[in-house]
């Protein structure tokens, strides 16, 4: 008879070591939150035009209060930034980094007209900005850069920076793309940590 009264409480205690074990595990496991064009990070993904590309830093630009994001993106050896900067519109520019060399009319600092790859583009604003990156250890708050972002037709986008790098920057870097729908790219949380270093 006492067997009969003991097994029935073991199976009881059993299921409620378990419920608790479970809850314990919910608690303690990391939620993952939704991500947006604002809080990329580290290790997260953006699905774009079929391939996965890891965000690998995230700089932010500061130019006398305005500040824009540009994300370092990696799918293999490829390379591409995505540009997020939000003033009366939310404007998305998906851009990979071009040789200096394929620019035509380099005149003086930032032209009001360049010609690259057969396109032209019209200087849009300049200005000098502060940079602070995320992802890097060391150099975290870079020198700052001053810019030229230029547009062509059909939402072409160019990019220049002549960073803060003593008195011969060298030549600027540049940046080539076009602007995209805000809503093309699928953001997915990853676990923080670089793919590549």
């Amino acid at each position: 008879m006492a067997v009969w009264f003991i097994l029935p409480l073991l199976l009881l205690v059993a299921v409620a070591l378990l419920l608790m074990r479970r809850q314990r595990l919910r608690r303690t496991a990391p939620k993952l939150q939704a991500r947006t064009l604002f809080t990329l990070t580290t290790g997260d993904i953006v699905q774009y035009e079929g391939r996965d590309w890891v965000v690998e830093d995230r700089l932010l630009y500061d130019d006398a209060g305005f500040q824009w994001l540009e994300y370092l993106l990696r799918d293999g050896d490829d390379g591409r930034w995505l540009s997020v900067c939000e003033d009366d519109w939310l404007e998305v520019g998906w851009l990979e980094d071009v040789p200096a060399g394929e620019l035509q009319g380099l005149t003086g600092d930032f032209p009001p007209r360049l010609r690259c790859r057969g396109q032209l583009y019209t200087l849009k604003e300049t200005g000098r900005a502060s940079v602070t990156t995320a992802a890097r250890v060391m150099n975290r708050r870079l020198q700052g850069c001053r810019y030229g972002d230029y547009e062509g037709e059909d939402g072409r986008m160019l990019s220049l920076e002549r960073w803060d790098d003593g008195v011969d920057p060298g030549p600027p870097e540049l940046s080539l793309g076009r602007r995209i729908d805000p809503a093309a790219p699928v953001l997915l949380p990853g676990d923080g940590h670089s793919v590549y270093r």
